[in-house]
């Protein structure tokens, strides 16, 4: 039986839910289905196809055929789908379905995931928000990189490497001097990048709408286009995470990061000089350990 729906973004998980209850009349074995699906629909996110059959008394079969009837091409799109509705209310403890040490490499689902999140990445790095956020980037007088929780840990990679060719960028993150005191004196053309990762924290959140109420530019790297940070950031740059883990994994957003920075760089003035001064004094300070040098400077 073909799709009964012409696939289009799910907004709500209520959404979700009334597609489900939909497919769920279809027949005896899609009932079962959408019945199981209704009261667990947090723990059929960690499932296999395999599983949901178990759990609702059907076949693998009937599982594929449940989610073409829903509109999707195959169990991998509809549980991802499913995910991305549900991943805010995931708990770590229940990320330990992932550790399945019988489960064979090559059907790892975290691989498979941030494989399937970077062959996505040309269509990001060619789109407009991509490009405007390098504008952003390279033309604003102060770049303030703004992070919380696990979305803070991208932070100091991404600072590092944009304060190797330009001046002007800074950390915000809880806590910090900055954090609490931006507001005070945000300055004319700063800009506000806030790497806001599901499960999406609400002090940065506030504090990027704060900064934006109170006039500031606020751009955003977030993980889909339900993010909070869609009401007040632009631009915003959507790139997926893989969540098959314990812990979310950011391959797809690090190498963003690195595509940003480069991009940046093309467009400042004095780029190779400046990385020219600074391994200058990098190796006059013998900060990297060689042969020659031995053991290193304290």
């Amino acid at each position: 039986m073909g799709s009964l729906f012409l696939m289009k973004p799910l907004a709500t998980v209520d959404e979700f839910m009334d597609r489900i209850r939909d497919a769920s009349q279809e027949s005896p074995a899609h009932q079962q289905i959408g019945e199981f699906l209704s009261g667990h629909l947090r723990e059929a996110s960690f499932m296999s196809a395999g599983e949901l059959a178990r759990e609702a008394n059907v076949s693998q079969a009937s599982v594929t055929r449940f989610c073409h009837t829903m509109g999707f091409r195959g169990f991998g799109e509809f549980i991802a789908a499913l995910q991305d509705m549900v991943r805010e209310e995931w708990r770590a403890p229940e990320r330990m379905v992932y550790l399945r040490p019988s489960l064979p490499a090559d059907a790892d689902p975290l691989l498979a995931q941030e494989i399937s999140n970077l062959e996505g990445l040309p269509e990001i790095l060619d789109s407009e928000a991509m490009n405007r956020l390098v504008d952003c980037v390279s033309s604003g007088t102060r770049v303030i990189l703004a992070g919380a929780r696990i979305s803070g840990t991208l932070i100091p990679y991404a600072a590092y490497c944009l304060g190797k060719i330009r001046d002007g960028v800074e950390v915000a993150t809880p806590g910090s001097v900055l954090w609490d005191n931006l507001a005070l004196s945000p300055g004319d053309n700063t800009v506000i990048v806030g790497w806001v990762f599901s499960r999406y924290a609400r002090t940065l959140v506030n504090w990027m709408a704060d900064a934006a109420e109170n006039g500031s530019r606020v751009a955003a790297l977030t993980d889909r286009w339900m993010s909070p940070v869609m009401a007040f950031a632009d631009p915003v740059l959507v790139v997926p995470v893989a969540n098959a883990s314990l812990f979310d994994s950011y391959a797809a957003p690090m190498f963003v990061v690195n595509y940003l920075v480069r991009q940046v760089a093309q467009r400042l003035p004095g780029v190779a000089p400046r990385l020219e001064q600074l391994e200058a004094r990098d190796q006059r300070l013998e900060v990297y350990w060689s042969r020659r040098s031995g053991k290193p400077k304290e």
